[in-house]
């Protein structure tokens, strides 16, 4: 990491003179020994123009220590940088989201209505008695609600301080005649990304059945040769409480009897045929169903990323400032101390 040397004299001892050349990490006094210094001469270290000497990892770019019996001299016409400072922690990622509420229960189903009887025969033949009302179906359960928003991300963490350019421990002249820059701050972390949303509700449970059961099918209407029509009887009603019923049908005049309404929930009875050349009994109305589960609520949204964590320092351009006597100043970026 050095150049050509020389020594001349200057009174009774000669001065040890050497180019350091671009290097990371360097140690002065290493690099003077390297080059051929005695160890005893007064020694001048030249950083040329084009050159640069940089710190890496955690370590100082140009440390100065150790034994110069008769003075150090360092001329700087290049760059002494520190090493970059570390970038910011990642924030942390947000909470999940609350899970939304379960949806309500459907309504209950509406009641089933009765068969009608059938009517007297016509044209040669009874008609049929009507079919019984069916039982109503329960609706159709809520829907959940959507789940709650994600937590918004953590905020990043701050970047690392820039390291150091030059450690002098020992006394020594610095003509800086161009740039010492402490390490460039570390930029901050990026923010946490946001929490997941919350899963959305349950949706609601179906609406219970009816509580009315299906009406009984109304009886068949009759007809006699002479033209006597004679009516079916009516289908009796479903009944309204469970356990309860069934209601029976009517009697039919010549015709057919109504089919009984059904019990706790039941499906009605068939009306009865008529037994007189008339039609058929209707059919029974069917029980009441429960109503189809509702259906589940969205996924919440995503939550909000965190804010990018703040930058670090710049480094120090020297530590031991006390030991250095400035021929020159230069441009000197940081802190010293």
């Amino acid at each position: 990491m050095f150049a050509a040397t020389n020594a001349f004299l200057t009174g009774a001892m000669p001065v040890f003179r050497f180019n350091l050349t671009t290097g990371s990490n360097l140690n002065l006094r290493t690099q003077a020994l390297a080059a051929g210094w005695n160890g005893v001469f007064p020694v001048v270290a030249t950083i040329p123009v084009s050159n640069t000497i940089s710190g890496t990892g955690s370590s100082t770019a140009l440390t100065i220590n150790g034994s110069f019996p008769n003075k150090v001299t360092l001329i700087n016409n290049g760059l002494i940088q520190g090493y970059t400072g570390a970038t910011g922690a990642t924030g942390a990622t947000g909470t999940t989201g609350s899970a939304g509420s379960a949806g309500g229960t459907g309504a209950a189903g509406t009641n089933g209505a009765a068969g009608g009887g059938g009517a007297g025969g016509g044209s040669g033949a009874g008609s049929p008695g009507s079919g019984g009302g069916a039982a109503g179906n329960g609706s159709t359960g809520g829907t959940g609600t959507a789940g709650g928003t994600g937590g918004t991300g953590g905020a990043g963490g701050t970047g690392g301080t820039g390291g150091l350019a030059i450690l002098a421990s020992v006394a020594v002249s610095i003509n800086n005649l161009n740039t010492i820059s402490g390490g460039t701050a570390g930029s901050g972390g990026a923010g946490g990304s946001g929490g997941p949303g919350g899963s959305g509700g349950a949706g609601g449970a179906g609406g219970a059945p009816g509580v009315q059961s299906g009406g009984g099918g109304g009886g068949g209407g009759a007809y006699y040769t002479g033209k006597i029509y004679l009516a079916g009887g009516n289908g009796g009603n479903g009944y309204s409480v469970a356990g309860g019923g069934p209601f029976a049908g009517g009697a039919g005049s010549g015709g057919g009897a109504g089919g009984s309404g059904g019990g706790s929930g039941a499906a009605g009875s068939a009306g009865a045929s008529s037994s007189f050349g008339g039609g058929s009994g209707g059919a029974g109305g069917a029980a009441g169903s429960a109503g189809a589960t509702g259906s589940a609520g969205g996924t919440g949204a995503t939550g909000t990323a965190g804010s990018t964590g703040s930058a670090g320092s710049i480094g120090a351009y020297v530590q031991g400032n006390a030991n250095v006597t400035w021929i020159n100043f230069g441009t000197r970026n940081g802190t010293a101390s």
